[in-house]
């Protein structure tokens, strides 16, 4: 798998290097000792609330949203957005800050990072290349691309496996939704979380646990924006004012 198609591999490598973690270490763990640390990681990601008068925050919405039921408000998403999406995120906790772009569409990616404003980015057009392009250092590398590179970029639907549990933060209203992660994609075993709006079910929020992480090592993302794909990031990039390495 290129080193360059990071959105969820690095996020998940660095959880691991700051947990001193493997998925073997924690083979024998419980679902029930999963569940209270993933529950823990996704509250810890939500916004600081004003203590000064705790009863006026108690809860600040009202949702329809069955824990134990049918509707998932992922599958609305995917219904919607699953290989045709443009997602603005930013970086919370430890990749605070962090701007990502990712562009997916018809098996082609665009994956870029922004870090104190140095960014870089990855095309896969389609071609059997890909294309690691630094505008900081104004350098470039082209690689071949086994067709299937554009997954390890597509955040919200590249590594998600089956649907594990749900829970309502109330003082938050949303939804949090747990999905197991596909180790062959993410490059680890864990749990990606989505947050979502519990009136309108839209996303806010994606959080990666890798496998026995507790929630300071977790990596989060707030979703600025979603929409379909921008078709000029698929293309393959104008090279000519930058330097192969």
């Amino acid at each position: 798998m290129n080193k360059k198609m990071v959105t969820i591999i690095a996020a998940l490598a660095m959880c691991t290097a700051m947990a001193g973690c493997t998925g073997n270490d924690t083979a024998s763990s419980s679902k029930a000792e999963t569940t209270t640390t993933t529950t823990a990681a996704a509250e810890s990601a939500a916004p600081a609330e004003s203590t000064a008068d705790e009863s006026a925050v108690t809860n600040v919405g009202t949702t329809d949203y069955d824990v134990d039921g049918d509707f998932r408000a992922f599958e609305q998403m995917k219904d919607k957005y699953e290989g045709n999406y443009l997602a603005n995120l930013t970086g919370q906790m430890s990749n605070n800050g962090t701007k990502y772009t990712i562009c997916i569409k018809d098996g082609k990616a665009y994956q870029a990072l922004t870090v104190q404003g140095m960014k870089s980015y990855t095309v896969c057009p389609g071609d059997g290349k890909l294309y690691n392009v630094s505008e900081g250092t104004t350098t470039y590398s082209i690689e071949d691309d086994d067709g299937n590179q554009w997954k390890s970029a597509d955040i919200l639907f590249g590594a998600t496996l089956d649907f594990d549990h749900a829970y309502i933060d109330t003082t938050t209203n949303v939804v949090h939704e747990y999905y197991n992660l596909d180790s062959s994609v993410s490059g680890g075993e864990g749990q990606i979380v989505y947050g979502f709006d519990g009136a309108t079910y839209d996303l806010k929020q994606v959080v990666l646990l890798p496998e026995g992480a507790d929630e300071s090592s977790a990596v989060y993302f707030t979703v600025d924006s979603i929409g379909e794909a921008d078709d000029s990031l698929l293309a393959v990039p104008d090279l000519s004012a930058y330097t192969k390495e």
